[in-house]
């Protein structure tokens, strides 16, 4: 199954994909592939056709392909870790969203924001290593991804949750607030997506 976990027998070089539902709401699992198109002025520059259902394991490749067939950099991909800093090393300056993206834009937008106290909420010092409501470096550990790529997690815990008013709001657990952060993605994302801001 060429490392896959499943085949199409009418197609082997096929990943089965969930495929937008149709106009009964069904979502169903159909063989199928993940295209990649660079559009230039409205037309089509570049594709590639990839076996994965993810879209950010497509763009070192695609990007590898458009640089080969032009001898360019396109500008334009998908937010994680791995891709940003891909971008970084080959010096391209992108147009690339991360998955939330325009979710986290309509919350602020709407005032929707139901999770004040999420991760990303919270105030980082990057001198002391410590996050805001006071929280402190408890390790790390690395984590691989589906495509290998290694990435280094951070974990920073509150010092003392018990008693606080705003509690209830900010988490559920029976200990301390443990945050985990990928310091990297967060460093890279906002420059990357400051061009996607202006969409």
């Amino acid at each position: 199954m060429g490392g896959g976990n499943s085949m199409s027998k009418t197609d082997p070089d096929a990943t089965f994909m969930r495929i937008k539902e149709d106009h009964m709401g069904n979502g169903q699992l159909k063989p199928g592939y993940n295209l990649q198109a660079s559009t230039n002025n409205q037309f089509i520059a570049n594709y590639t056709l990839a076996q994965t259902t993810a879209d950010t394991t497509t763009l070192i490749q695609h990007t590898e392909d458009f640089i080969k067939g032009y001898n360019q950099t396109p500008d334009a991909g998908y937010g994680s870790d791995e891709n940003y800093s891909y971008l970084e090393k080959k010096q391209i300056e992108a147009f690339v969203k991360y998955n939330y993206f325009h979710k986290e834009k309509l919350d602020e937008k709407r005032g929707t924001n139901k999770k004040p106290f999420a991760a990303n909420k919270l105030y980082y010092n990057n001198g002391t290593d410590t996050y805001y409501c006071p929280m402190e470096n408890i390790g790390s550990y690395e984590r691989t991804t589906a495509a290998g790529y290694k990435q280094t997690i951070e974990r920073h815990q509150a010092k003392n949750c018990q008693g606080c008013q705003l509690r209830t709001l900010c988490h559920k657990a029976k200990g301390n607030r443990i945050v985990e952060h990928n310091h990297k993605l967060i460093r890279l994302k906002p420059r990357k997506n400051y061009l996607a801001q202006k969409e």
